[in-house]
């Protein structure tokens, strides 16, 4: 656009020019015609410039000119170079048209010729990409258009499928975790409820007085829980009570296999020896008991189930030492 503007610029301005010379000389001929028309129109016959008979000097002067008909009005130089100026005027006139028809023409063809080149390189260009691009295509195995939608088809599909398979997974591994969650919860819950219960059970055996009651008791807390060995020892203690020393000393033996350390078994286990008349084995296990819990030397100087075997060495001993200390 902008070269042709600029060719349009430059051919008004040499038109302009061209035009400004002719016009010149179309004044310089209409200048000379203007002098030579005077002596034309003296050379007409007399009768085209009668005048009234009252016109007085001015028929004088008309008829002095008009009395010498024979004598030139100008030379034929003149003439001469009028009419070469005229022929030259328009061979000049021609020869600009021509050229500025040629100019013109010349600048079309330039253009088309330029638009026509810029038309030619870009379908050049375009023919390069689609080369490069299929060449490309070529290089990577991609040979057609239905093999690009293929792979990009196998491409999507695997990258779905492994997005699938990857959710999938975690999926799983969360319900699973919900799973194992909810049955922690479950159990917990169960657990509590189950202690709630055993509590309510404690209570309610540390206000029986009975000694039937309290072992009842303490069976329905060994449904619950099997292996309470503080339910088995205070269910001994309940047997002594009852004169069944047979009873709590199997009772403290089970409380033992299954906590080997349980002090309170241990003096349980004393006391049945004691009533069956075990005197040694009621010793031992007082010692043992009272080496893991000092508490039960007080307790065992107290309580009446130690009765028969008081008076001994062996059990003062271990009683008489808590009073020392005290």
């Amino acid at each position: 656009m902008i070269h042709t503007l600029s060719a349009a610029f430059l051919a008004f301005r040499q038109l302009f020019s061209l035009q400004t010379k002719v016009l010149g000389r179309y004044v310089l001929a209409f200048l000379i015609a203007a002098m030579v028309l005077p002596a034309a129109q003296a050379q007409e016959p007399k009768q085209e410039n009668t005048l009234p008979q009252d016109s007085g000097a001015y028929v004088g002067d008309l008829d002095k000119v008009v009395q010498e008909p024979d004598k030139p009005l100008y030379s034929p130089f003149t003439a001469r170079y009028i009419l070469d100026e005229v022929r030259h005027l328009r061979m000049d006139y021609e020869r600009s048209r021509a050229n500025m028809l040629e100019r013109q023409v010349t600048r079309e063809y330039e253009i088309a010729k330029d638009a026509a080149g810029y038309a030619r390189n870009a379908v050049e260009l375009f023919f390069f990409v689609i080369t490069a691009v299929t060449t490309l295509l070529v290089f990577f195995g991609w040979n057609s258009l239905r093999d690009i939608r293929s792979r990009v088809s196998q491409i999507a599909e695997a990258r779905v499928e492994s997005l699938i398979a990857g959710y999938a997974e975690r999926m799983d591994a969360v319900e699973a975790e919900l799973k194992l969650k909810s049955k922690r919860l479950i159990e917990a819950q169960s657990e509590i409820d189950e202690t709630n219960e055993i509590h309510s059970l404690w209570l309610r055996a540390s206000q029986e007085t009975a000694a039937s009651s309290k072992i009842a008791i303490y069976d329905e807390i060994l449904k619950m829980r099997p292996e309470d060995t503080e339910a088995m020892t205070f269910k001994a203690d309940s047997a002594l009570q009852m004169a069944e020393p047979q009873w709590a000393l199997s009772l403290a033996n089970r409380a033992l296999v299954i906590d080997p350390d349980n002090a309170h078994a241990f003096y349980q286990r004393a006391c049945a020896h004691t009533a069956i008349g075990s005197i040694e084995e009621a010793i031992a296990d007082l010692e043992t008991a009272v080496s893991m819990a000092d508490t039960y030397r007080a307790q065992a100087a107290s309580d009446p189930a130690f009765n028969p075997i008081k008076e001994l060495e062996a059990f003062r001993a271990l009683t008489e030492r808590d009073d020392g200390k005290s």
